[in-house]
């Protein structure tokens, strides 16, 4: 005699089996289509030969952003005129920073390059700004990176002369291109894609930097320990992909030295500050 309830589940879950496995079949087509089309493409050239110096060289990694941003756009052009509706799935910021490690043969499973994915995912935003909003953004023939005046700087300092408060702002009209540091990309990348974020709470804002900095210590020590002793569950708890880009543009930040040594020369100046205006208040 056939037991109904046993034979409903098989049923039941060999219907999910299949659905599951068309699924898979699905994703591995587009996949492999993607792969295709995107190791066909002729700008690909041109980027291979900026990532190539990009995973040849430990220091000043930003100053390949220009030019790999400008294959970034090529990128997008080509697929946007050749491969239109081909390429399953959207063309963002994911996505063309996956081609781009597929391209320099990068593999972050095996072996993470904070700096060298810094430098790619800020190209990566870059190229989509020049692809997306060509009038304020753009490279020169001196790799500069180029940003309309207004973007880069939304309001301007004024000072009225013989006037007691007379410090002002006003809104930043130009439109001319001006050059600018890469690392302003980051913050108009997330002025214009803004992700919702968390409220601070009053006590989170009265924490000042000192207890931050000390705090964050203490939670990267125990990150790099989880790292070194190869525990990936407790790493995968702590470490998302939000989480590499910000250590990516700490380590950016930190690379040239400039906190700690203005703040050497803050510390000669403040002993000698007679007028006292650099005692903290």
């Amino acid at each position: 005699m056939i037991n109904l309830k046993i034979y409903k589940y098989k049923l039941v879950n060999l219907i999910k089996d299949k659905k599951m496995t068309k699924d898979a079949k699905k994703v591995i087509e587009n996949n492999t289509n993607n792969e295709k089309i995107l190791g066909s493409l002729k700008a690909n050239d041109r980027a291979q030969k900026v990532l190539f110096k990009a995973t040849n060289i430990s220091n000043n990694l930003m100053k390949l952003v220009p030019e790999m941003a400008v294959s970034v756009n090529e990128i997008i052009i080509e697929i946007d005129t050749k491969q239109k509706g081909k390429i399953k799935g959207q063309i963002d910021l994911a996505f063309l920073r996956s081609h781009l490690y597929n391209l320099a043969s990068y593999d972050r499973k095996n072996s993470v390059n904070s700096a060298f994915e810094m430098a790619v995912t800020r190209s990566v935003k870059l190229g989509i700004l020049m692809n997306t909003e060509k009038n304020q953004f753009s490279v020169n023939d001196k790799n500069e990176v180029l940003v309309m005046d207004k973007i880069a700087t939304p309001m301007i300092d004024v000072n009225k002369k013989g006037q007691k408060g007379g410090a002002t702002k006003i809104a930043n009209t130009s439109e001319k291109l001006v050059p600018v540091h890469t690392g302003l990309i980051d913050k108009v990348w997330s002025t214009k894609f803004a992700v919702q974020t968390r409220t601070p709470s009053t006590k989170d804002t009265a924490r000042n930097f000192k207890t931050l900095s000390t705090e964050f210590l203490t939670e990267l020590n125990k990150v790099y320990n989880y790292a070194s002793k190869k525990d990936y569950a407790k790493l995968l708890t702590m470490v998302d992909e939000k989480v590499i880009e910000n250590l990516g543009n700490t380590l950016a930040l930190l690379q040239d030295n400039a906190i700690r040594n203005e703040w050497t020369k803050a510390n000669d100046l403040q002993a000698t500050d007679v007028s006292g205006n650099l005692k903290s208040a």
